[in-house]
């Protein structure tokens, strides 16, 4: 919960700048008569300011306008602020009055009298959980006056919470009717009637202290309710409070307690202070920003300084610096990982690795730099993101993060939905994305096949199992290869055998590609599960098969292609291994059987597959059929969802 409490200097610290009196040329702002050279200096002090927070850009409330009122309307409007105290020019004999504001933004249309203005109002937002913060000021100006000072008051009031007695578990607070507007100047001496709006906090675990600025409200001059929402050993409660009036620049504390039973809640009331010292966090306001001076960016590297975003190529970085200028040192709360189906698990140490430097001031503020090296992406990896939670040495919480986004591999897993199922283009090699089969550069995926065949036809695997037995390599493999006790069902990444982001596909996934009965013919069709008509081609490249080992077969494979959209999936019958074959050779160009993910119904030692036996022809029906676990059958992976 962001604090809204302001740190200000004593005396005259935060603005004071002389404003020199000096002639005009423009005709609307000719001095009086007898006056129009005339010079001299009007000091103007405005304190009750925040000090500047030394960030590159200054925060919102860190400028003020400054209203200039003549007797016949606005004669000129200044904003100055924490980072530019250069005077202003006031027109001497001029300015009969000064309003000042810091915090809003106030609209002053052509016409507009001294008034009118006096009555600008500031409304909540819609959806707001809090009133806006805001300061003003206001001072008439005699004619023969050389100075001015102003104090700066908050237009709001705050709400604290003093939990450290309460009983209950408190879960939300609810101001049931705060007031919806405001006058932006105290001086109107009466408030607007614009209706009343709802603020709700809630929290996701039950406060047991002081927590300070739960609410920011508009001042009132009738009741205003509030509900204390929680519970006592389970049962649901709700304790109202009430404030008879509420009075901007104050802080009201809901104490809730317990008392014969009887939990209660009831307000204390104390001035808003203003000085050097200020009671409870420091300003969370002013976010903390990465510093363009003093951080270091390779080149590849893209930075948004307004929304704290890093772009990083998947080439990776080293060497990269992001610094943070504050008024204390800035230390990292967590760091979090995220992305659409990147195992989170898998980015640790080896890839993305961050170390702190020593803090060191300057005249400006408070240096802190963090050195971050990332790992270049592997293959088949999306991007993801990485969050930096930062915060000021003394908060308890962060408030503030930067987000590092490393842009994918350029080397991405080929797919293909077909059936409303995004499928991977080739069988399964491995769980290593850099085993895995990619499109080279300017090919399909079809052409892969047809020049490289035998390598497109992945690996074959044992139901529950990650380790590969490569048929073409011609041995004879045990029944427990790599010595795994089998995963049922076939989910847990310690025995997947697909890439990051991809899983074995369920029987129910499978049938809705080929529901049942279905018949691969080549120049057929059939409707798949989800309605989409698909074209069937039984592809025989020339030649028989060639590998090292000289095992015997033939190339071909299943194309399916939807109607519907074009996209096009490639079966390659790779063929299967029996269990405790001694055959090298899994019949290349044959048949083809494919895993799925569970056993269910089947006998011990049996899980369920997609069987699609040619026998060497051209016609087949798609079956599920009971294979042995320890027999060896290829994978066809699918995106997690």
């Amino acid at each position: 919960m962001t604090n809204n409490i302001f740190k200000t200097g004593k005396g005259l610290l935060a603005i004071l700048g002389a404003i020199t009196l000096a002639s005009c040329s423009d005709k609307d702002e000719i001095p009086t008569a007898g006056e129009s050279n005339a010079t001299s200096d009007f000091t103007l002090s405005i304190k009750g300011m925040p000090a500047a927070s030394g960030a590159t850009a200054p925060d919102a409330r860190d400028a003020i306008s400054v209203f200039q009122f003549a007797p016949d309307g606005l004669l000129r409007k200044n904003v100055i602020n924490n980072y530019d105290t250069e005077g202003i020019n006031l027109m001497k004999g001029a300015t009969r009055a000064l309003y000042c504001v810091s915090g809003v933004d106030i609209e002053v249309p052509e016409g507009m009298t001294e008034d009118e203005f006096a009555l600008s109002e500031i409304t909540t937002e819609e959806g707001a959980t809090s009133a806006p913060l805001f300061l003003s000021a206001y001072s008439p100006i005699e004619e023969s006056q050389m100075n001015c000072e102003l104090t700066m008051k908050r237009g709001v009031a705050r709400i604290d919470l003093d939990a450290r007695d309460a009983d209950m578990d408190i879960s939300s607070i609810t101001v049931d009717d705060a007031p919806a507007s405001t006058y932006v100047f105290s001086e109107a001496g009466v408030m607007p009637d614009a209706g009343s709006t709802i603020y709700t906090y809630e929290y996701a675990q039950a406060p047991t202290g002081i927590d300070k600025g739960v609410f920011m409200i508009f001042e009132s001059n009738r009741e205003v309710h509030i509900s204390v929402h929680g519970s006592v050993d389970g049962t649901e409660i709700t304790v109202p409070a009430v404030i008879e009036t509420v009075a901007r620049n104050k802080v009201y504390t809901l104490r809730v307690y317990d008392k014969n039973a009887t939990v209660k809640a009831e307000f204390t009331m104390a001035d808003w202070e203003d000085g050097d010292t200020v009671n409870g966090a420091p300003d969370t306001s002013r976010g903390l920003t990465i510093d363009p001076e003093t951080s270091v960016f390779p080149e590849g590297v893209t930075v948004d300084y307004i929304n704290n975003i890093v772009e990083i190529p998947d080439s990776g970085v080293k060497g990269m610096k992001i610094a943070f200028n504050s008024e204390m040192r800035v230390d990292i709360d967590t760091i979090c990982y995220y992305g659409e189906r990147v195992a989170i698990d898998s980015i640790d140490a080896k890839h993305v690795k961050f170390t702190s430097e020593k803090a060191y001031n300057t005249d400006n503020g408070v240096i802190t730099k963090f050195n971050v090296d990332i790992a270049p992406q592997l293959k088949g990896r999306p991007e993801y993101e990485i969050k930096m939670y930062v915060k000021k040495t003394v908060m308890n919480t962060s408030y503030d993060y930067v987000t590092i986004r490393v842009a994918p591999s350029r080397f991405q897993i080929a797919t293909v939905e077909l059936a409303g199922i995004t499928w991977m283009a080739f069988n399964s090699t491995s769980p290593d994305p850099n085993d895995q089969i990619y499109v080279d550069e300017g090919k399909t995926v079809e052409d892969m096949y047809i020049e490289d065949w035998v390598n497109c036809t992945g690996g074959l695997f044992q139901f529950g199992r990650k380790y590969r037995y490569i048929p073409y390599q011609g041995y004879n493999p045990c029944n427990d290869l790599g010595g795994q006790k089998q995963d049922i069902p076939w989910v847990h990444e310690s025995h997947m055998p697909c890439p990051e982001g991809f899983r074995i596909p369920t029987i129910q996934e499978w049938q809705t590609l080929f529901p049942e009965g279905t018949r691969l013919e080549g120049g057929t069709s059939f409707t798949a599960g989800n309605g989409e008509i698909i074209d069937v081609e039984i592809v025989r490249l020339p030649g028989d098969v060639v590998t090292p080992t000289k095992v015997n077969g033939v190339c071909r494979y299943v194309k399916l292609t939807s109607q519907a959209t074009g996209n096009c999936l490639i079966l390659p019958l790779a063929g299967y291994k029996g269990d405790k074959s001694t055959a090298a050779s899994s019949n290349f160009g044959r048949d083809m059987v494919f895993w799925g993910n569970d056993n269910q119904g089947c006998p011990g030692g049996y899980a369920r597959a997609m069987r699609f036996m040619f026998n060497w022809g051209n016609a087949c029906n798609a079956e599920v059929f009971q294979f042995q676990m320890e027999a060896f059958a290829a994978v066809r992976a699918v995106k997690n969802n």
